[in-house]
């Protein structure tokens, strides 16, 4: 597959510096990395930006222009030390419908995740994720992890868009294993779709809850496949750049957070920023803070520690918990003091799912926490 073909090669070139970038930043080292990029060899290269120039999907017209103005700040911004092997492939040619182009970035985010390269998406609408998430829809373990203020589902007979596009991936990836819904609020959101949420096991976290403890997030994220992020879910204060405004919602620093937390995670293979309206951004402050994020997602790439309880057991504590039926079994991490708890499965192999030590804690008393509840459930479905 010669993957240039889809793509215009980005255009490097910053105002007033005639393609000149000084080494240390980021732009100099992306700008070296994509033009001697190989793609025969595994391991060489880490991540590769995508630029997709679309709004067909979306009511925020104005957000095929952000891939540029993410750029423009993204580019200008200090190399983090020791990062290297990330590439921009540029932007997605246009097809001659969103079908097309849907069907494409399937097919290329399919193929850069096999060559073992993460996918960083800079859209466009976030109906993108749609076909993002197709090339994930044979996964048994795929996780999407969605932040919103709202929740994107269908409550009428309305086209698919950037406003329902999680009905259509629910319908496309009958395999999905859990969909997270992260920074709702709750004044934006129907009871009937709550009450939906939970009835298929998934999660929904409030901006609220967030406040009240933004480390919860942390197993969140390390549990995500691909992290489909709205900027309008960003409050006016901090990022005005978008067709929805509101003035309640996630900082700029719990932003970036969340992007680094990501990027701390070996299972994230997308992340995808989308919604960004350069009409609507005052002095630019929504593409500078998207650069910031994908920045803060980039350097923690090159921070992640190998966690595997599977094959490296002697990095873990394994901890048998008693309980009126079965023990539950929990691990941590001996350097990095983060948990798993794993889940009985009919398959060959059991569930590792990441959890805080508070469920540990929980169930020291004797009490299920409730992590195990939910996942229970969906090991017990897909074994039938």
């Amino acid at each position: 597959m010669d993957i240039a073909l889809y793509f215009d090669p980005v255009n490097f070139t910053l105002p007033g510096q005639e393609d000149k970038f000084s080494k240390e930043t980021l732009g100099y080292h992306i700008r070296k990395d994509t033009l001697k990029a190989a793609w025969t060899k595994k391991g060489d290269i880490k991540a590769a930006i995508l630029g997709v120039p679309a709004e067909s999907g979306t009511n925020n017209q104005g957000t095929a222009k952000a891939p540029h103005e993410i750029r423009k700040h993204l580019y200008r911004f200090s190399n983090p030390e020791g990062l290297h092997g990330v590439v921009d492939l540029g932007d997605l040619k246009p097809g001659k419908s969103r079908k097309d182009m849907f069907f494409a970035l399937r097919d290329i985010v399919e193929y850069l995740n096999d060559s073992g390269v993460i996918s960083v998406i800079l859209g466009g609408g976030q109906d993108i994720s749609i076909g993002v998430a197709g090339s994930f829809r044979d996964d048994k373990r795929f996780v999407l992890s969605v932040v919103d203020s709202r929740v994107d589902i269908k409550t009428g007979r309305e086209a698919t868009g950037s406003s329902n596009f999680i009905s259509r991936i629910l319908s496309e990836n009958p395999q999905l294993f859990h969909l997270q819904l992260i920074g709702i609020q709750n004044h934006l959101v129907p009871a009937s779709i709550l009450e939906r949420l939970n009835s298929q096991t998934f999660d929904y976290i409030r901006l609220g809850q967030i406040r009240d403890d933004f480390s919860a997030l942390e197993p969140v994220l390390r549990n995500t496949t691909f992290l489909s992020f709205d900027m309008s879910s960003v409050r006016n204060a901090d990022a005005g750049g978008s067709y929805h405004l509101n003035p309640n919602g996630l900082q700029g620093e719990e932003a970036c957070r969340i992007a680094h937390y990501a990027g701390l995670s070996h299972k994230i293979r997308v992340f995808g920023l989308f919604e960004m309206n350069p009409d609507y951004d005052n002095r630019e402050m929504t593409a500078n803070l998207s650069a910031q994020m994908v920045w803060y997602f980039l350097e923690a790439l090159d921070h992640r520690l190998t966690e595997d309880p599977v094959t490296d057991p002697s990095s873990f504590v394994k901890y048998f918990v008693d309980t009126e039926g079965d023990p539950l079994v929990f691990y941590n991490h001996r350097a990095s003091g983060r948990w798993w708890i794993e889940i009985a499965s009919g398959e060959k192999e059991n569930y590792l799912i990441p959890c805080l030590e508070n469920d540990y804690l929980t169930a020291s008393k004797k009490e299920i926490p409730d992590i195990w509840w939910k996942f229970a459930r969906k090991t017990d479905r897909i074994s039938k």
